[in-house]
C-alpha cells in the first residue's frame, strides 16, 4: 500500500515531467491502475490523465496499445488526454482518428494538438492530409506558433514541396526560430537543392550544432565532399553528430582511407564516443578496402567501450569479416548477436559464398528457411554466386526454381548473370545460352562476357568467336572485350586471327583498362 501511495503521490506531481518517473517497470503500470480502479480514483480525470499519460509517453513504461485501451475505457476524456493519446500515436495515421473524436467530444485543438498530427501526415502517401491539416491550422488561428510552423515546414519538405515549405517560412518570418531556418535548410539539401540550402545557411542570424550537421550531411549526400570538410573544419564546435556525418560522407563517397582517419582523430584520447552512424560508417570503410587490421582494431574498440552491439551494428562487423576473408570471425559474430533481421542472413550467406563455401551458405539457407525472416533477392543472389564459385549446379538450378516459383520474386539481371556463370563455369556453354535466349530482358555486355570466356574455358571456339564479335559491337570502345577474343583464338593457335583483333583495337584507338589492386598494409 505503502508502495501504490508513493506512486500515486508522483503521479499527482505538478511536473508533468516528473510524474512520468512514477512508474519504473511495466508490472507497475498494471498494479497501479488496478489499485486505482478499486479505489475509484478512475473517475477523478487529474488522476486518469496522468495514468494515461504514464501509459503512452513514460520512457520506462510506455505501452502503446494499454493506453489505448485505458483512453477509449474513459468516460469523456479531457482536452488533454486527447492530446496525449495524439503525440503518442503520432507515427501513425491512427491521430487523425483521435483527431476527429476530439472535434466530435466538441474539444477545440490547440498548439500541442497539431505538431503530432502535422508530424503524422507525413506516414500518408500525399500532403492532400497535411494541407487539409494545415486549412485547420488557420481556421482555429494557430499559424503563429512557431511549433506549428516548423512542423509545417518539416511536412512540406517531407513531400518535396519546397515552394510551400518557404512560403510557410517567409509568411512566418517574424516569429522562426533556429529550428525552422534549420528545417527549411534539411528539406532543401535533402531534395538535392544544396545551393539554394547554402545560401540559407548563409543567411541564418544565429546557427547550432544542428544547422552546420545538416549542411555538412547535405554536401555529402550531394558527394561535395570537399565542401562538407571546409564546413566541418569552421565549425566552432562539433557533437558526435558532425563527426558522424563527415565520417559518413567518405566511406559513402569511396574516400574509406579519409574515413578511417577522421574515425581514429574522433577517438583518440577520448575525445568524442562515436555513435552508431559513425561505428558503422568506419566498418563499412574497413570492408570496402579489405582492411582487416582495421575492421579487428575496430571491432576491439566497440567491446572495451561497451558499446551495444545491436542489430544494424552487428551485420557491418559480419560483412566486414566476409568481405575480409575472415569467415570464422564473421561467424561468431552472427552466432553471437541476439537479434538479426533478413540484412544479417544476407550477410553471413554472401560471406560463406565469397570464400568458397557454397554448401555451408546452403546449410544457412535451410536454417533461415526454418528459424529466420523471409528471404529476399539479395538472398538469392549470395547463394547462387555460392553455387557459382562452388559449382553446384543442381543445387543452383533449384534455388533459381525455388525463388521464382515458390517466393515469387522476380530475377533480376544480376540473378541471370548468376546463372550463366554457373552454368558456363561447368562447360554448360550452350545450356547456358539457351538460359540467355529465354531471359525476358536484354541481356547486358558483363553477361555475354561471362559466355566469352566460358567459351574460352572449355574450348568453344565457333560459339566464343560469335559471341565475342557481338560483344565487342555491344561495347566496341571497352579494351577488355577485344582480349577476351583475342585470347579464344591465341587458345586455338589461331594466330592470325589474334593478330587481327590486337590491330583492330590499335585501329580504333581502343584503350586498356588498367589493373589495379587493394593490398593492406
Amino acid at each position: 500500500m505503502r508502495v501504490a501511495a508513493r506512486i500515486i503521490e508522483q503521479l499527482h506531481h505538478l511536473s508533468l515531467s516528473q510524474a512520468l518517473t512514477a512508474l519504473n517497470a511495466p508490472s507497475h503500470l498494471h498494479q497501479t491502475h488496478a489499485h486505482l480502479i478499486v479505489s475509484g480514483l478512475t473517475s477523478h480525470p487529474f488522476t486518469a490523465a496522468r495514468l494515461l499519460a504514464c501509459a503512452a509517453l513514460s520512457p520506462s513504461v510506455s505501452d502503446l496499445p494499454y493506453a489505448k485501451t485505458i483512453f477509449l475505457h474513459t468516460h469523456d476524456p479531457t482536452p488533454f488526454m486527447f492530446n496525449t493519446i495524439i503525440m503518442a500515436s503520432s507515427k501513425t495515421l491512427d491521430s487523425i482518428t483521435f483527431y476527429v473524436c476530439m472535434l466530435h467530444a466538441g474539444h477545440f485543438p490547440d498548439n500541442f494538438t497539431f505538431p503530432s498530427l502535422i508530424k503524422s501526415s507525413s506516414a500518408s502517401p500525399t500532403s492532400l492530409l497535411g494541407t487539409q491539416l494545415h486549412g485547420h491550422v488557420v481556421k482555429f488561428g494557430l499559424e503563429r506558433d512557431v511549433f506549428v510552423v516548423n512542423n509545417m515546414i518539416a511536412m512540406y519538405s517531407s513531400f518535396r514541396e519546397l515552394g510551400t515549405a518557404r512560403k510557410v517560412f517567409d509568411e512566418s518570418f517574424s516569429l522562426v526560430d533556429v529550428v525552422s531556418w534549420t528545417t527549411l535548410i534539411t528539406g532543401l539539401a535533402n531534395s538535392g537543392q544544396i545551393d539554394d540550402a547554402r545560401k540559407m545557411f548563409d543567411l541564418m542570424p544565429l546557427k547550432n550544432t544542428v544547422s552546420w550537421n545538416a549542411m555538412i550531411s547535405g554536401y555529402a549526400r550531394s558527394g561535395r565532399i570537399s565542401e562538407a570538410r571546409n564546413l566541418f573544419d569552421e565549425m566552432p564546435e562539433r557533437d558526435a553528430a558532425s563527426w558522424s556525418a563527415m565520417v559518413s560522407g567518405y566511406s559513402q563517397g569511396g574516400m574509406c582511407n579519409e574515413a578511417l582517419e577522421l574515425f581514429k582523430e574522433m577517438v583518440s584520447g577520448d575525445k568524442m564516443i562515436p555513435n552508431e552512424a559513425a561505428l558503422v560508417s568506419a566498418v563499412s570503410a574497413c570492408a570496402q578496402l579489405r582492411a582487416l587490421e582495421e575492421g579487428r582494431w575496430l571491432h576491439r574498440y566497440i567491446k572495451e567501450k561497451k558499446i551495444w552491439i545491436n542489430v544494424t551494428l552487428g551485420t557491418v562487423l559480419l560483412d566486414m569479416y566476409g568481405k575480409c576473408g575472415s569467415i570464422s570471425e564473421a561467424a561468431r559474430v552472427f552466432k553471437s548477436m541476439p537479434e538479426r533481421n533478413v540484412y544479417s542472413w544476407n550477410s553471413m550467406i554472401a560471406g560463406l559464398a565469397l570464400n568458397g563455401c557454397g554448401k555451408e551458405s546452403l546449410s544457412l539457407f535451410w536454417i533461415m528457411r526454418f528459424v529466420g525472416p523471409s528471404p529476399n533477392a539479395i538472398t538469392f543472389l549470395g547463394l547462387l554466386s555460392g553455387c557459382s564459385h562452388s559449382g553446384l549446379i543442381n543445387e543452383g538450378q533449384w534455388l533459381f526454381s525455388l525463388m521464382t516459383q515458390v517466393y515469387g520474386i522476380k530475377p533480376q539481371l544480376e540473378h541471370y548473370g548468376c546463372m550463366v556463370d554457373l552454368l558456363g563455369r561447368a562447360g554448360l556453354v550452350k545450356e547456358a545460352l539457351d538460359f540467355v535466349e529465354t531471359m525476358p530482358m536484354k541481356p547486358h555486355p558483363e553477361l555475354w562476357g561471362a559466355l566469352v570466356g566460358a567459351c574460352r574455358i572449355h574450348g568453344e571456339v565457333e560459339l566464343g568467336e560469335e559471341l565475342g564479335k557481338h560483344l565487342i559491337g555491344l561495347e566496341p570502345h571497352h579494351g577488355g572485350r577485344y582480349a577476351l577474343l583475342s585470347n579464344i583464338f591465341a587458345a586455338a593457335q589461331r594466330w592470325d586471327d589474334a593478330a587481327m583483333v590486337r590491330d583492330l583495337v590499335k585501329g580504333r584507338k581502343v584503350l586498356k583498362n588498367p589493373g589495379n589492386s587493394v593490398v593492406e598494409t
